[in-house]
This record gives structure tokens, C-alpha cells and sequence, in this order.
């Protein structure tokens, strides 16, 4: 039949109308089918009158908010960058979103057997007479013992959509593999001058835990290494000097703790605040037997007691803490976060102002709504070997 009736054409008319018209409400919003997809990459940020409490519990805000669920795994770099954990996956990863007129807000959730808090913790080695810290990546010196490191994660951001080709490579559109041993084997700078990219660092021993912060972060094009912070007061120092043994001559200089909870067990890090309120002393000087002498006077003889040395394929209960903490200041403590570990993984909101007024191009502007790529990195128990998933995709429902 080569004509169709003019009955039947306006009962089709007739019936596109009304299945559009039972999508919207009386405003004319229309409203999509719950069962349509988003995007196996795309991250919805819901639009809320009510912030969530950061408090690194899944409040029920969290339940109206669809779920971006992916795995990550660590790529192989050149140079052997990441041996030892190449191929490494974390199988469930998930993200939620929100924001409302002043900030954004997310909830990270991801599978991790281990909370690895202790980082690089100091040891006596009594055969060597010597105070050693233990490494974040035995895989190099001894792999019958376990990192000694920190759990983090990372988000990279593109400035101003000032990256070439961002939207297809995200993360790997500013990393550069092949480069020499000097140059780090692999780093991220970008590509010209004009372009930059925010990075937000949550680490969770240096601010995370301690200070409820992600260390602020931005890239820029400098070479072979472009990463750089925001400005502001570092959060954290390594608690490490350098003392000529007493007596040594020629002179002799070791590697030790420079504060010491003294009699204390089991601690992963040294406040600042314990550093001047008298609670951690200054080691003053250490002689041949790795005796030291603290600023009251006490001495700590590792060799008499064992607590100070390693304990099989762990630490002794008195080894010495690693790193000092305190907290970090200006644009470089732009977020705010709480982590929770559930004894499977990790539970972190975190949250920032959509638009920060920075002027320096180096924190990325959410205020415009509009789709913003992004990349995230998981790094279990891992100094720079990061399990990447890029290409994903932030949309604001407006």
C-alpha cells in the first residue's frame, strides 16, 4: 500500500505525544527512565540542598546517587618501573557524587586486604650496628618481607581543558615512559607550557588519616618530572638526620631517628606537635653500638633491647616511626576528607569547593557544570606503582 490514511497517521502523532508527555512532569522536566544507562565511564554528580556529613560513613545521601563501579590495574612502564606489581588489580572499585551550590563531593569505596599505615619505619640492625629503615618496595632488596609503606589514591583533573587530547587519554596524556634511569624511567610533566592539570593526592598516612586532607597538587611541563604542590605548608617531613658517630675518627656519619617516643609501642608516626610539646625528644648523638643519646639525657641501647629490631618478618614493638605529621595550609589543603578502613577496604569522602578562586592555574574550576574526564589511581601498599583507571567521565545532573 503506497498511501497511508490520514486516520492512521494521526493516531501514530497522536501516540508519540502522549509517550512523551508521560516522561515529564508538569514543569516540563523530563524525566528519563531509571533503567537507562549512563556509560560504563560517567560519574553523575547528584544535585543536592543538604551536604553530606564527611565523616567516611555511607550516610543514606549516598543512596540517591548512582554508582560508578570499574577495576583498576597497574600497567607496565618501562624501565621495570613497577616490578613486582604489574598486573596488580583492584577488583572493585566504587565512586559516588554530589554537589550543590559551593562544593562537590565524593565517596570513593575499593577492596584492600592490608591497611597499610606504617611507613618506613626505623629498625637496629644488631650485626651491622646500624639504624635502618625498612623499604617501601622490598621487591628490589628482600622479597620474603612486606612493603613498609602507605595506602593511597589519586585524581588527575585537566586546568582549563588546556591538555591536547585529554579527553581520550586522561592520566596518559601526560605520562612519559622510556626515559632514562636518571631521568626516573617514567614521570608525568605535560606536554607545553599552556597546559596543566589539577592532581589531588590522598595519602593516607602524610594528611589523610592524620589531618583528614588530600595534599593538593598541580602538573605542569617542567622536565623529566612536572608534579608539583599547591601552595601552603607541607603536612610532613621524613624523621630522619644525619650524626657523626661519638668518638669515630676519621669521623664517621650514620642514618638516624631524629625524634623518639621514648618507651612508646607501636606508633606509625610522630605528630609535630609531639615534637615541641616535649612528648617526642630530639636524638642527640649516637655512638659505635647505635646507643642513643636523647636531648633529656636518657639513652635507648637497641641492642639489650630487642623491641627496637625486627621481629621475624614484621617490626619489634618499639621500632621508631618513620615520618612526623601535622597538617597542610593555603590552596594545598583545599580538601577535606575522612577515611574509614572497614577491614576490606577502604571507605574516603572527601569533599571541595567547586570553584576555589585560584588564580594560578592550578586547581581545576567545577563552577560551569560542565563534563569534566578525569583519571583515578589506587596505590595498595605502593610508593609509586598505581593501579590507573582512566577515561572516566564527571557530568553534573543539572
Amino acid at each position: 500500500m503506497k498511501n497511508v490514511s490520514k486516520t492512521a497517521l494521526s493516531l501514530a502523532l497522536l501516540f508519540g505525544v502522549v509517550f512523551i508527555l508521560s516522561y515529564c512532569q508538569q514543569d516540563d522536566t523530563i524525566i528519563f527512565p531509571e533503567e537507562q544507562p549512563l556509560g560504563a565511564n560517567v560519574l553523575l554528580a547528584q544535585k543536592i540542598t543538604t551536604a553530606p556529613t564527611i565523616d567516611g560513613v555511607v550516610d543514606g545521601l549516598w543512596d540517591k546517587s548512582t554508582k560508578l563501579s570499574f577495576y583498576s590495574e597497574v600497567p607496565d612502564p618501562s624501565g621495570d618501573l613497577f616490578r613486582g606489581f604489574v598486573g596488580n588489580i583492584i577488583a572493585n572499585v566504587n565512586l559516588r557524587a554530589a554537589y550543590d551550590a559551593n562544593n562537590i563531593y565524593f565517596l570513593a569505596e575499593w577492596d584492600d586486604p592490608t591497611e597499610s599505615l606504617v611507613r618506613q619505619p626505623w629498625y637496629f640492625d644488631p650485626t651491622a650496628k646500624l639504624w635502618k629503615q625498612e623499604s617501601a618496595n622490598p621487591i628490589y632488596t628482600s622479597p620474603t618481607r612486606q612493603g613498609f609503606y602507605e595506602d593511597k589514591i589519586a585524581m588527575l583533573w585537566n586546568i582549563e581543558n588546556s591538555v591536547v587530547g585529554w579527553n581520550s587519554a586522561t592520566c596518559y596524556s601526560s605520562c612519559h615512559t622510556n626515559l632514562s634511569s636518571t631521568d626516573g624511567f617514567a614521570r608525568h610533566h605535560t606536554n607545553s607550557p599552556s597546559e596543566r592539570i589539577d592532581m589531588w593526592h590522598w595519602k593516607s598516612v602524610r594528611g589523610g588519616v592524620n589531618a583528614g586532607q588530600f595534599d593538593d597538587q598541580y602538573q605542569d611541563n617542567t622536565y623529566p618530572n612536572g608534579r608539583k604542590s599547591d601552595a601552603g605548608d607541607v603536612a610532613y617531613s621524613d624523621n630522619k638526620q644525619t650524626l657523626v658517630v661519638t668518638g669515630s675518627m676519621p669521623a664517621v656519619s650514620v642514618s638516624v631517628p631524629k625524634y623518639v617516643i621514648l618507651n612508646k609501642t607501636n606508633y606509625l608516626w610522630i605528630l609535630k606537635s609531639e615534637t615541641t610539646d616535649g612528648t617526642a625528644l630530639t636524638v642527640t648523638a649516637v655512638d659505635a653500638e647505635g646507643i642513643l643519646t636523647l636531648s633529656d639525657g636518657s639513652t635507648i641501647d637497641p641492642n639489650t633491647d630487642v623491641q627496637y629490631q625486627r621481629d621475624g618478618a614484621g617490626m619489634g614493638d618499639k621500632c621508631v616511626a618513620g615520618i612526623v605529621v601535622g597538617a597542610y595550609s593555603g590552596s594545598r589543603a583545599d580538601i577535606t576528607c575522612k577515611s574509614t578502613y572497614t577491614g576490606t577496604g577502604w571507605i574516603l569522602e572527601f569533599q571541595r569547593a567547586l570553584n576555589t578562586g585560584d588564580a594560578e592555574r592550578k586547581d581545576v574550576d567545577f563552577s560551569s557544570l560542565e563534563d569534566q574526564y578525569f583519571g583515578f589511581a589506587i596505590f595498595e601498599n605502593a610508593q609509586i606503582a598505581h593501579s590507573i583507571k582512566p577515561n572516566l567521565l564527571l557530568k553534573f545532573d543539572k
